[in-house]
């Protein structure tokens, strides 16, 4: 059953109906607010909101300016009917410190999350309450912040944050924090998700479904490993999740998105998404062009603009499981209809990504598919491309691309098809594509395999110098606070 968790924490205010000033009797303060068990969960709770603000904030969110575009659209899987401005910014690199395309949902937003993240866990400090349950609800905070800052620092570089309460919670201070080096970064992140991962628990029951597990801690030690290229931490923290036990490929590629998705075996985070209260899932919306027909008659909005290239499309063989969630071709009121046969820019730009299959009781725009953060096919991919670094073509990597290649009912890859260590790590970046397209993970696939530039020259990036692998500080933040330095080419 789903659930949402976020809850507003309403305040009465009482009068008296004797005096014409209004008397207050309860108002909140440190002194008495949060003082037990359900004011720490409403607290902790409420800090998920950065992660799921619905359809146009949080990790869900899919519009311009979001952490899914900064990963999608600056990228080779990605291109968009609606035409230049936004979209061309996005394409060609066009971005600089005073552009909100590459900052407003993220910058500002998070480092503001991770300072909420602190203040609460030093408020939860002297609440008498269920000790185990304090320890896990400090861990979520932890983990939460670990996501954040490991955000930040993938798109920005080491980022000013402030982790001391003494300073976060302190209303008179002036304090400006300087931009960490990158070791701090990096150590932050790391013994904050770990400590994350050490005490969380490895699943909840259906009322807590949403909420950070061990397994999600563990996805950000593995995402900041790669990220570093330490492919030896990489491969433990892998096994580290796989060893969990918890978590499997679903029989069926389409099933990992169905509406009923929540909780399947395969996801190990993902944001919950409802058709009410604005807290849904829009993805059919973005990318259904108006000539497509839903043959089982569900209202559907569409837009038209998200497409695959067909370069990246014809990546795919015939035959592909996967190919049932990116089409081809398309059902009109004449029938299935061939996309490159139709002599329009809308359908001669791309592919269609139905990665989110229409949800029965959707009521246009809004579905209640559950969007998917991190899922297990996932790991083993990254396992994979890990061990392949520590000892080319092994055949462990061969055999776990091979999992993920068997369940979406194509070929199976032998490590006699490869030359060497640089041509199966090519594979696999191809591999997560196929896998993976349009989840947000291909901006840093390509950073890290060091074709981010590349593929954005092949598309004409007006830039395409090193200064683009990260994106501006803004200029905003920069004139509030003298002492944080741009990053290098803006």
């Amino acid at each position: 059953m789903k659930k949402i968790f976020i809850l507003l924490l309403g305040v009465s205010w009482l009068y008296s109906c004797e005096n014409l000033e209004p008397q207050v009797f309860d108002r909140l303060s440190p002194s008495n607010y949060p003082k037990n068990e359900e004011d720490a969960r409403t607290l902790v709770t409420g800090v998920y909101g950065i992660l799921n603000r619905g359809a146009y904030g949080g990790f869900s969110d899919i519009s311009w300016q979001s952490r899914w575009v900064m990963n999608t659209a600056t990228t080779d899987e990605f291109v968009c009917y609606w035409g230049g401005g936004v979209w061309e910014t996005y394409a060609k690199f066009l971005w600089n410190s005073n552009s909100e395309h590459v900052t407003a949902k993220t910058y500002g937003p998070y480092i503001k999350a991770i300072t909420n993240c602190v203040n609460i866990a030093e408020q939860l400090e002297p609440i008498s309450m269920n000790a185990e349950l304090k320890t896990r609800y400090r861990a979520e905070l932890k983990g939460i912040t670990a996501l954040l800052a490991y955000t930040l620092y993938d798109f920005y570089g080491p980022t000013a944050i402030v982790t001391d309460p003494a300073i976060t919670l302190d209303p008179n201070t002036n304090f400006q924090p300087e931009r960490p080096t990158k070791a701090w970064m990096v150590n932050f992140i790391k013994s904050t998700a770990r400590e994350a991962a050490d005490n969380l628990p490895i699943s909840y029951s259906s009322q807590d479904y949403g909420r950070f597990t061990k397994g999600t801690a563990l996805m950000v030690l593995l995402k900041l490993a790669m990220h570093e290229k330490n492919w030896t931490e990489a491969a433990q923290i892998s096994k580290e999740i796989m060893d969990l036990k918890l978590y499997a490929l679903q029989t069926s590629y389409p099933s990992i998105f169905a509406v009923d998705n929540e909780m399947n075996s395969e996801i190990i985070f993902a944001i919950p998404c409802l058709t009410v209260n604005d807290r849904y899932n829009n993805w059919l919306a973005h990318v259904l062009p108006s000539e497509y027909v839903e043959p089982n008659g569900i209202p559907v909005q569409k837009w038209g603009g998200y497409k695959v290239p067909w370069t990246m499309f014809d990546k795919f063989k015939a035959g592909d499981d996967r190919l049932k969630s990116i089409w081809g071709s398309i059902n009109t009121s004449k029938g299935m209809v061939d996309l490159r046969s139709i002599n329009e820019s809308w359908a001669q730009m791309g592919a269609v990504p139905y990665k989110y299959p229409a949800d029965p009781a959707s009521n246009g725009e809004a579905h209640g598919n559950d969007w998917v953060v991190y899922r297990y096919a996932d790991v083993l991919l990254l396992r994979a491309e890990a061990l392949n670094h520590l000892s080319p073509l092994s055949s462990e990597a061969i055999g776990l691309i091979n999992m993920v290649r068997s369940r979406a009912k194509t070929t199976t890859i032998e490590a006699s098809d490869f030359a060497g260590e640089n041509a199966l790590n090519d594979f696999i970046l191809d591999e997560r594509f196929r896998e993976l397209f349009m989840e947000g993970h291909r901006r840093e696939d390509l950073i890290r395999h060091g074709k981010y530039l590349s593929e954005a020259k092949k598309r004409g990036a007006s830039y395409s110098d090193e200064s683009r692998l990260l994106f501006p500080i803004p200029q905003w933040a920069i004139n509030e606070n003298k002492k944080i330095q741009q990053n290098p080419g803006y």
